[in-house]
């Protein structure tokens, strides 16, 4: 069963085409990421599919429910947390958590605000007032503010934005724990590469509006089809090197004193049988770095196609 089903869906502010056409679905218990540069749509999808934004056309399910028919079986079925949305500066952490839980109906509300304030390390600070707290410690309390009434659906929007790197740690196994143990579809943004390919099964990349890949990591990043080669040669054969690997018709990216780097196809078995040549040849190392495709590198890509 998929939690989210999304079909053709559009939004336009004045003639800026935000989201164009976009269909995806999210299956339940799936992570989902979604991954583009900033004006992608990726904001302006979630607004929709949160029903903070009315869209132009398309169709939307969620819980195999439309929102426009079936507002209040959704709303309290999933949830959202965001950096970019802020809570009341005006209410104190527990204040605003108490807020939010009567938004969502939770039951039990006073253990389950204490359970979160304990799970994020937010406690001692539960009785200060939001605008007294540091970007992190607000992220925090919108995540927080997200888990209160065991959403099936959540949408979490660069929620990791402002963390230091234990409590991103610590937000990222809760959000695994969360998934495994509710059977949740999340649906995540983020523009660390590493968190993406790390939480999410399947990836999708939007640029101008548009979806263009949906896969796995390990399927998209087959789409860069180079890996690249740095070498420090010894001897001070470095031109000789360089002469070589032009004859063996390989990319040479630059030649500095001894340094060499060049690209190879990434398939196949090419730069296994080329480092054996280059050892034949006599040529001896100093170092030697490979650098394999990664999300970023297709995120580069992407992002700059025309």
């Amino acid at each position: 069963m998929n939690s989210i089903e999304v079909r053709s869906l559009s939004k336009s502010f004045g003639d800026v085409k935000a989201v164009d056409s976009v269909s995806f679905s999210v299956k339940k218990g799936e992570f989902f990421g979604l991954l583009g540069p900033n004006g992608a749509g990726k904001t302006t999808t979630i607004n929709m599919l949160t029903g903070l934004l009315e869209k132009d056309s398309g169709e939307i399910s969620i819980l195999g429910k439309n929102p426009n028919e079936d507002w209040e079986y959704v709303k309290n079925r999933m949830n959202v947390s965001t950096a970019y949305f802020p809570i009341s500066d005006v209410l104190t952490v527990r204040q605003a958590l108490n807020v939010y839980s009567r938004i969502f109906g939770v039951k039990d509300y006073k253990r389950k605000i204490s359970e979160l304030l304990v799970k994020f390390e937010l406690s001692h600070l539960q009785d200060r007032r939001i605008i007294l707290l540091s970007s992190g410690e607000r992220t925090r309390v919108a995540i927080a503010k997200g888990l209160l009434n065991d959403p099936e659906v959540l949408f979490l929007d660069e929620c990791t934005v402002g963390l230091d790197p234990d409590i991103a740690d610590k937000t990222r196994t809760l959000m695994r724990e969360y998934q495994k143990e509710k059977g949740a579809a999340i649906f995540f943004t983020s523009h660390y590469m590493f968190e993406v390919e790390m939480l999410c099964g399947r990836i999708g990349f939007m640029i101008n509006g548009r979806l263009l890949n949906v896969d796995t990591s390990a399927n998209l990043k087959r789409i860069i089809r180079k890996t690249t080669v740095e070498m420090v040669v010894k001897e001070g054969r470095a031109k000789l090197l360089r002469d070589f690997l032009l004859e063996e018709d390989v990319d040479v990216l630059f030649m500095e004193d001894n340094r060499v780097a060049f690209e190879v196809a990434s398939s196949g078995d090419r730069l296994y049988r080329l480092m054996n040549k280059i050892f034949a040849q006599g040529f001896k190392l100093s170092d030697l770095h490979i650098k394999r495709p990664t999300l970023e590198d297709l995120f580069i890509k992407l992002a700059r196609r025309k």
